[in-house]
């Protein structure tokens, strides 16, 4: 694929949703992009604001905790994976309303507590609610805090 098709194909990809610059250049490589052409078709993409990593890692973040209920070491994590740099990924954690995180841990340590209620071992539910929360990503100080107003 030439560059001019491998832009306009990128742009059009781009328009319909957000990818950041990792997931793009995969897409290129894949499409048969000449490795040379590769990354001015990026810089082009950057430049006319069809890719920006800080946008995309906001609306990832904002995604994962309202709809996935992931706690931010999950996001963090899955963030790293697709190559977004840790500075655009602080940012946008850093972004996530405090109120709105604890309610979703709050309902999900509520529903998980609710589906446990025949658990008799009161340390056992506590030890499997932590384990929950953690595996979602959250962070051991809140879980704890949030548990302690559970029970």
């Amino acid at each position: 694929m030439d560059k001019n098709q491998a832009l306009n194909r990128a742009m059009a990809l781009c328009s319909r949703q957000e990818y950041c610059e990792a997931k793009i250049r995969a897409k290129l490589e894949f499409w048969g992009t000449a490795p040379d052409d590769i990354d001015p078709v990026i810089e082009q993409l950057i430049r006319e604001k069809f890719i920006d990593d800080l946008r995309y890692a906001t609306a990832y973040v904002r995604d994962k905790v309202r709809i996935n209920h992931w706690g931010r070491i999950k996001i963090r994590y899955m963030l790293s994976m697709e190559k977004v740099k840790h500075p655009i990924v602080d940012q946008a954690i850093g972004e996530i309303d405090e109120d709105l995180y604890t309610d979703v841990l709050k309902d999900i340590l509520t529903k998980k507590a609710h589906s446990l209620k025949n658990e008799a071992d009161p340390y056992l539910k506590r030890q499997k609610l932590v384990k929950y929360a953690q595996s979602r990503g959250f962070e051991m100080e809140l879980i704890i805090i949030q548990i302690k107003d559970i029970n």
